[in-house]
């Protein structure tokens, strides 16, 4: 798959009527933003900030490859072209689709790696390897409104029979909830789509959010009760933190892990963005299998050590940088805060730019992924 950096359009599109929000995300190394609305599509680098690329066409999911030209398009079905039950993988460096594929139902959700594509419809999750489109795989699934599901893959480099380096994944999860009101997630093997034998008794209320850290080796979980996330081991299911973000129920918009997963932030609709540590950190301990019959202290729950605030206007995306010194949330109001984060000493952190990715204009490319 092409690796060419993704290029500015070099005409600035005007419209008329203010653009609504559908979709807005990061990239997989938190270091671009990707944005869909009612109009058109864009994406934008974090830091210095930037428009790099806008096209015309609503859609509802923008999902990004690192840094690389590549993107999985969903429509908002505005237009013909445009279904929401249609996959478009589109080429940033050349402006146009290279690969269209089509469903029965809504497309709700996509997820890419390096080498798989994960394509989430209300009761079927389609796998594919990403480098030729092939289908490897189809689980069914019981009704998952949302699209939640979360996909985790290592790259390592392996010498061949003939001696050269190939990049393969290991190891390549993805995790699922078992239905719309269950307390339990499955989690597959992305490489052949097998299921793990254990599925993971997370909470007591409905799943709401599920994110894996970037080599598949944590599991972060919360339900729509909201008030806790726990984390737990992969591939042994051991819960090893819970992490308590307040005693009042909140709908939990995102879960991200740092780079080095030592950090985790957590966004809901109170507008308040917790940061935990993981780091030298109390872990709980017990088998997972007995969770549902264990009464969790609130005394043994893992405080945040950091946490920003802003304006309650709707859902939000967070995410830490590669350095673990800054925190940037994106919101679906169409403006991203981007914040200084003491990952030493903690405390409110301090807000250090807020732009508009409406108004925004292209300006130059991020750096091509190495």
């Amino acid at each position: 798959m092409s690796k060419a950096p993704l290029s500015a359009q070099s005409t600035e599109t005007r419209y008329k009527e203010k653009e609504k929000v559908l979709y807005a995300g990061f990239n997989q190394d938190m270091s671009c933003i990707s944005l869909g609305t009612d109009q058109c599509f864009k994406i934008f680098q974090v830091q210095p900030f930037k428009l790099c690329f806008s096209y015309p066409g609503g859609m509802s999911c923008v999902q990004m490859l690192y840094t690389t030209s590549l993107l999985g398009l969903v429509g908002a079905g505005q237009q013909a072209q445009m279904s929401p039950r249609r996959l478009q993988l589109f080429n940033t460096s050349e402006s146009k689709v290279i690969c269209e594929l089509n469903f029965v139902t809504n497309i709700l959700n996509v997820l890419m790696s390096k080498k798989r594509l994960v394509v989430v419809l209300e009761k079927k999750i389609h796998l594919f390897d990403i480098s030729n489109m092939k289908i490897l795989s189809t689980i069914e699934t019981e009704k998952n409104p949302k699209g939640l599901c979360t996909l985790a893959s290592k790259i390592v480099k392996r010498k061949n029979e003939q001696g050269e380096e190939e990049e393969d994944e290991e190891p390549s999860y993805i995790a699922y909830p078992i239905g719309p009101e269950s307390n339990q997630i499955m989690v597959c093997n992305a490489k052949n789509a097998n299921r793990v034998d254990v599925a993971i008794k997370a909470h007591k209320a409905a799943i709401s959010a599920l994110q894996f850290n970037s080599d598949g080796s944590l599991l972060a979980t919360a339900s729509n009760k909201g008030t806790v996330i726990r984390i737990f081991s992969v591939p042994d299911f051991e819960l090893l933190y819970t992490l308590r973000r307040g005693s009042y129920a909140a709908s939990i918009y995102s879960i991200s892990f740092n780079a080095s997963s030592t950090m985790v932030c957590v966004s809901s609709d109170t507008g308040t963005i917790h940061i935990y540590k993981l780091e030298g950190r109390h872990k709980n301990k017990g088998n997972v299998g007995t969770l549902t019959d264990t009464v969790m202290n609130m005394w043994d729950s893992v405080r945040d050590f950091a946490h920003a605030k802003i304006k309650n206007v709707g859902p939000t995306k967070c995410g830490i940088n590669a350095n673990g010194d800054a925190l940037t949330v994106v919101g679906y109001d169409g403006l991203v805060h981007r914040f200084s984060l003491d990952s030493a000493n903690g405390g409110e952190c301090k807000l250090e730019q807020t732009e508009n990715l409406l108004e925004a204009t292209a300006t130059a490319a991020p750096n091509e992924e190495q």
